[in-house]
């Protein structure tokens, strides 16, 4: 959620808070819970939390982040996509860390934590020996183990008393919670829905909901600690550190419905013209199965290959995949088995557009228009084979 720092820095400054005594913080010190807006990033489209402990009599100002990552890690790209990728807690100071996200635009506020001296020490204590090398390192999840689910866990962990959240149960799904960041971007809510799986569908607790950062900033602001019968807040004070200078916008004629919808009546007129000219652009044919089969794959990787819990169970394969592939798989069969082949490849892909609809899980209404988009297809193919008396090949048969 927050751009890399470099690691050998990280380490650097790990290594050597290790080698040192720490101080004992004075009463003047204070622990902050900064939280991010959204940016404009891909990656930082659901904020961010960092955690400041600054004591200006001991001259400490260390910004902690969880959300850091070390791009020259050996095959990066292949362990990011598979969830194996190891995320860092690294340290800043918090002007560095402001100047950043005031480059950025993005918003930043703060929640000054109400607790005694000896929960700050432990915060401090506990922050520095998870900069160890040795500890430094986690294995990233996005809905249960991130930058903000990090701090909450140690918040959990130091106080003197138990921690209540005292949040709503808002009845919401870890994909719902997702939605009001994306109404600006709907081809990045489109991906999302789209790689996301039956397991995004799983209603959240109250508890689940603070993996989201601005959601923990309401959490904690209404949070109690108590102890012995005493209670007290866990926010004594919030302050605006940033303003958000970003304008969010949103083209509607750039919409995945709009545009898919385009596609499918162009498909519709092609498909007509086909038929009524009795000719076949196999070009187009090879393009969408193609194009789908991969797609299809590409998230079955995502599911079985994987270690992303939010991929897993992904029903959007069914839509995407089985009949594609047998259109694809007819190529190399005889006319009587091709026929066969396509008629169930078109009933199947029938259903399934509008099955996707009424599933457990979330899905647009673009991807009906999508699956359409290959019923139409599918079905010219069909009609095509009963115009032609010769064995049909798609290879065989084009014409431009």
């Amino acid at each position: 959620m927050f751009r890399k720092l470099i690691l050998s820095i990280t380490l650097f400054l790990a290594t050597f808070t290790a080698f040192s005594i720490l101080p004992q913080l004075s009463e003047d010190s204070k622990v902050v819970m900064f939280t991010c807006g959204p940016g404009d990033e891909l990656y930082a489209g659901f904020g961010h939390s960092a955690l400041w402990v600054s004591d200006p009599a001991q001259k400490i100002d260390r910004l902690y982040n969880y959300g850091t990552f070390d791009f020259d890690t050996p095959n990066f790209y292949t362990k990011f996509i598979r969830g194996k990728l190891n995320y860092i807690l690294s340290v800043s100071s918090s002007r560095y860390f402001l100047n950043d996200y005031k480059s950025r635009r993005i918003l930043v506020s703060g929640q000054l934590l109400n607790l005694n001296l000896a929960e700050r020490q432990r915060i401090f204590e506990f922050l520095e020996n998870n900069l160890l090398p040795e500890n430094c390192f986690y294995k990233y999840d996005f809905f249960y183990d991130n930058c903000a689910t990090r701090i909450r866990d140690v918040l959990a962990k130091v106080t003197d008393g138990k921690v209540q959240f005292n949040t709503k149960d808002e009845n919401q799904t870890f994909r719902e919670m997702l939605f009001p960041y994306l109404t600006h971007t709907p081809w990045t809510k489109f991906g999302i829905n789209l790689i996301l799986g039956l397991t995004s569908d799983k209603k959240a607790t109250p508890w689940d909901y603070m993996y989201l950062p601005e959601y923990m900033q309401v959490a904690f602001a209404g949070a109690t600690i108590e102890k012995d019968g005493t209670v007290r807040k866990l926010v004594s004070q919030e302050k605006m550190y940033l303003p958000c200078n970003l304008n969010f916008t949103n083209n509607k004629m750039d919409d995945p419905l709009v545009i898919f919808s385009l596609i499918l009546v162009l498909t519709v007129l092609i498909t007509f013209f086909e038929i009524r000219k009795k000719i076949t652009f196999n070009w187009l044919n090879y393009i969408f199965f193609i194009i789908s089969s991969v797609a299809g794959l590409f998230l079955l990787f995502m599911w079985v290959g994987t270690d992303h819990i939010a991929t897993a169970q992904n029903m959007n394969v069914l839509w995407l995949f089985p009949a594609q592939a047998l259109l694809l798989i007819s190529l190399g069969l005889k006319k009587r088995n091709q026929k066969k082949l396509v008629m169930i490849a078109l009933i199947y892909q029938f259903l399934i557009s509008f099955i996707l609809l009424v599933w457990p899980q979330e899905a647009e209404i673009s991807f009906m228009i999508i699956s359409l988009i290959f019923v139409v297809r599918i079905g010219g193919f069909a009609i095509q084979q009963k115009q032609n008396k010769s064995t049909f090949q798609w290879g065989n048969n084009f014409h431009a």
